[in-house]
């Protein structure tokens, strides 16, 4: 997760030095969520057809080679290889690991397991945003890249001969998902990581020079979204517990509103130490909804469930890029961030109306957005 995590962090601020231009920092933040489309369902098919042990470790070595390319050139068609490859490696280490997990431990230890995973996950994210961002501060970007490529390759010794195989296919049922449930995937990924995690550090930078702050607009940035990452972490069991008390309809309403309004807000506030807690609670709505919506599409069925997740890895895919199309359209570096609060707005006019109840048990964040 660092190379993945710090560009996040640090791309948006220093693209300029790297000789990059604005469209291509949102081609090449959002490539490795286009290629995930096409890999996850590679990496489902293949997974049982070849070794775990073999797959899970040149995933790893090729995800340490990518983060290691920005060491060796600024070349935006080599970087854009590199992202790619970074996105289909990703689909292999988070298929072959989870399905690992889920062959090797016994069947009432796989919820507290899956949490350690996810939480394990999480850190890593923290450390490549802010840790990542840190490092480029003090060693600048060459060498913090290099050294974070070298720790995540440091991974491969601790998986090799330790990969236990992948579960068999099993036969899933085809059930219906609402439409307007698919939309609500699109707009959580369109707006979250897309719109306002994308062009985040721009913004920051934009608003820094107002504000006497020790730290730079990258560690800021870096800060700033580590913060999401534990809030995602610590608070998403207790926000998805809303939706119990309120119905899913009432819930999603409120929260896609309000974080609506926080970024809208945002928008218009100079002070970065306003604009910033004003993003911080747009993440807490964000994984109130991310925790809420997802339970409900599962609760819906597995295939409900699937077509809910590509629906919302399109809208991360295409955030990115959207967003800086509209900062190299406009030369407003907070503009998709204002965007991203009326989308949030009207999403509540499409939110369906379901029955099916939510358990408080079942109201817990999903898989990591990356």
């Amino acid at each position: 997760m660092l190379g993945d995590q710090v560009l996040y962090a640090v791309l948006p601020v220093i693209y300029e030095d790297l000789g990059l231009v604005a469209l291509e920092v949102g081609i090449l933040l959002s490539a490795n969520r286009w290629i995930r489309l096409l890999t996850n369902e590679l990496a489902h098919r293949t997974a049982h057809k070849a070794s775990p042990n073999l797959l899970l470790t040149s995933s790893l070595l090729l995800g340490a080679a990518t983060t290691a390319a920005y060491y060796f050139t600024a070349s935006f068609v080599v970087l854009l290889a590199a992202r790619l490859l970074w996105g289909f490696s990703w689909s292999y280490i988070r298929h072959v690991g989870v399905g690992s997990i889920l062959s090797s431990v016994e069947g009432h230890e796989v919820g507290q397991t899956m949490g350690w995973y996810n939480g394990i996950s999480r850190a890593g994210s923290v450390a490549g945003l802010f840790g990542g961002a840190l490092l480029v501060d003090v060693l600048g970007f060459h060498a913090a890249i290099l050294i974070l490529a070298a720790i995540s390759a440091i991974a491969v010794p601790f998986v090799w001969g330790r990969t236990d195989s992948i579960p068999p296919e099993k036969e899933i049922t085809r059930t219906s998902a609402p439409g307007r449930l698919l939309l609500l995937g699109i707009s959580l990924g369109i707006v979250g990581p897309g719109f306002v995690i994308a062009t985040l550090g721009a913004a920051i930078a934009d608003r820094l020079d107002g504000d006497n702050l020790m730290l730079s607009a990258a560690t800021f940035t870096g800060a700033l979204l580590a913060g999401r990452y534990v809030v995602d972490s610590a608070a998403a069991p207790f926000l998805g517990a809303s939706f119990d008390r309120l119905g899913f309809e009432r819930a999603s309403r409120i929260y896609f509103a309000l974080g609506g309004i926080s970024l809208i807000f945002a928008w218009q506030m100079e002070s970065l130490t306003i604009f910033s807690l004003a993003v911080v609670f747009f993440f807490v709505c964000a994984t109130a909804l991310q925790a809420g919506v997802a339970a409900t599409a599962g609760q819906l069925g597995s295939g409900a469930y699937a077509r809910y997740v590509t629906a919302s890895d399109f809208g991360s895919a295409a955030g990115p890029l959207i967003g800086w199309v509209l900062v190299d359209l406009f030369n407003d570096v907070s503009l998709s961030i204002a965007i991203g609060g009326g989308v949030y707005f009207l999403t509540t006019f499409v939110v369906p109306k379901l029955d099916t109840p939510l358990s408080s048990k079942r109201s817990t964040a999903g898989p990591p957005q990356r």
